[in-house]
């Protein structure tokens, strides 16, 4: 079975040039960039000229990206563009991305009456205030397949006592199940200490779908595949727990394959501050592994991975793990907190960790472990605290870049030059994140175009938000230069952000600007009606 990576997530999908916004980070690469914006740019976005236009109100926190397709046609209002919109109250929204007003549809996967509601964090963790406040229902960003006119969701609800998670497949122009959803289930050979009779099985009640989920296309045989990529995580490290991945056939909801990390230990859980796997165009599934137990056989925590979906199932085919993953695992510095980037054209990979370094490594050949981490083709110490919400990329004017903003750091970019990142960064920001997450960051540009590169990123507004709640504050910056060009708190009467959403990036599609809070509702930003 031969595979190819998912299409660019920012892909065409109808006529006059407009692009959908498919999957979390844009693409199958993790880019982060939208390089077919065309509307705004660092000229017209300023304090005058740009701010909020109006909010689209949910029902329950929007941890989940949102995500964006053009000219879908909705049953009684013809043809819209369309903004998909999941929440941790198990509510599926679809309103008109072009302007405000009611959902065009809404999905509800709860029944109060009948006993089936979200999972109320309090029932996993004891308490409300740590990193997840409220319910978890929907958390990980969905994807959508727009050949099949479909989008793919996990949501977890608790039924009478049971807790279950389940994979959608729901149809893009009114919500409804286009198959029989499958209830996700796995177990995996196993000496742990909570192997039963010499299994370990998936807990629906503690398993964490924090990734974004992600698709792969693919050939067997005489008969396309296209498989949907799901990973999960635990809730607040509690104990026991076990990172899994798992594959769907994206036609049939038939589970291709299940894969435990750490089968013979424990932890090892798949998070990435809610980034999906990078994709490769072979179909290499790329995963950073948070802390765990390793042995390089069967355990694979505080590693990158990759993957494939093939004849025999799900498979690991190669690793990297730092030389320096136990004194790691001790300080809760692992390296599965960014999720990896594929640098687009070729197979070289950029992760980061909460050790505030990154690793640019040969996607095809990990490298493995090694006493003074030979494997990694480089390793730049960062200096800036934890890296959380990860990096993004974009090739401007003067060339192939690296963005991040950790947790105690400005903005910073750095020259991505002969497969190497310069470590002496070209540009940074003015502004400083003064605790977690850190800058969520995502870019819009057309194309390589000069003056056209933002960097949107959110941070809080001098709190922290690694446990509980604190308010939030949107940035826009010159990707060339790093210099400041709007913010929330400006004219904070017209554009305050609101309760920060820890994660999620700003989704910027068609001019508008797309950002949820913790506040029951998804911002929208652009150009205002005076400066069109």
């Amino acid at each position: 079975m031969s595979f190819r990576a998912a299409p660019l997530l920012v892909l065409p999908l109808c006529l006059h040039g407009q692009v959908g916004v498919s999957m979390n980070r844009y693409d199958a690469n993790a880019t982060g960039a939208n390089t077919h914006e065309t509307i705004l740019n660092a000229s017209n976005v300023n304090p005058a000229g740009f701010g909020k236009l109006y909010s689209y109100y949910v029902d329950g926190a929007v941890y989940a990206q949102p995500l964006y397709a053009p000219s879908v046609s909705i049953a009684g209002h013809g043809s819209r563009n369309v903004l998909y919109v999941a929440t941790m109250n198990d509510k599926f929204y679809a309103f008109d991305a072009d302007q405000f007003g009611p959902p065009l549809w809404m999905r509800d996967f709860t029944d109060e009456l009948a006993g089936v509601v979200p999972v109320p964090v309090i029932d996993i963790t004891g308490r409300g205030d740590l990193n997840i406040v409220g319910n978890v229902g929907i958390e990980g960003t969905p994807v959508v397949d727009p050949a099949a006119r479909a989008i793919f969701a996990v949501v977890r609800t608790r039924e009478n006592g049971a807790y279950v998670q389940r994979l959608h497949k729901l149809d893009m122009a009114g919500g409804r199940d286009m198959q029989p959803p499958a209830v996700v289930e796995a177990g995996a050979k196993s000496s742990a200490d909570d192997a039963v009779n010499g299994v370990v099985k998936f807990d629906p009640k503690a398993g964490n779908q924090r990734p974004a989920l992600a698709l792969v296309h693919g050939d067997a045989g005489m008969a396309a595949v296209t498989t949907v990529v799901i990973a999960w995580a635990s809730h607040e490290d509690i104990q026991p727990y076990h990172g899994w991945v798992m594959a769907y056939d994206a036609a049939t909801l038939k589970q291709l394959g299940a894969v435990c990390v750490t089968p013979d230990g424990i932890e090892g859980g798949i998070w990435q501050s809610g980034r999906g796997p990078a994709v490769g165009q072979d179909g290499s599934i790329y995963f950073e592994v948070g802390n765990g137990d390793w042995d390089g056989v069967k355990n694979f925590g505080s590693s990158l991975l990759r993957m494939s979906v093939g004849r025999s199932g799900l498979t690991i085919d190669d690793f990297f793990t730092p030389r320096d993953y136990e004194a790691l695992n001790k300080r809760d510095a692992d390296l599965g907190s960014t999720g990896p980037l594929l640098i687009p054209g070729s197979n070289l990979l950029v992760a980061g960790s909460k050790n505030g370094t990154f690793f640019v490594l040969d996607g095809h050949n990990l490298g493995h472990m090694t006493p003074d981490n030979k494997g990694a083709l480089q390793t730049v110490e960062t200096k800036g605290g934890r890296m959380l919400a990860g990096p993004a990329y974009w090739e401007g004017p003067a060339g192939p870049a690296i963005y991040q903003w950790s947790e105690s750091d400005f903005l910073k970019a750095y020259h991505f030059k002969d497969g190497r990142i310069d470590p002496d960064f070209f540009a940074k920001g003015s502004v400083s994140s003064r605790g977690s997450p850190g800058g969520t960051i995502s870019i819009s540009a057309d194309g390589s175009r000069a003056g056209t590169g933002i960097v949107w990123g959110t941070i809080t507004n001098g709190g922290s938000a690694d446990h509980g709640n604190t308010a939030g504050v949107l940035y826009a910056v010159n990707a060339e230069t790093l210099e400041a060009l709007w913010n929330t708190q400006q004219n904070v009467k017209r554009d305050r952000l609101g309760t920060l959403v820890k994660f999620t990036p700003p989704v910027v599609a068609a001019g508008k600007v797309y950002i949820p809070n913790y506040d029951n509702a998804v911002n929208v930003y652009g150009l205002l009606p005076a400066a069109r």
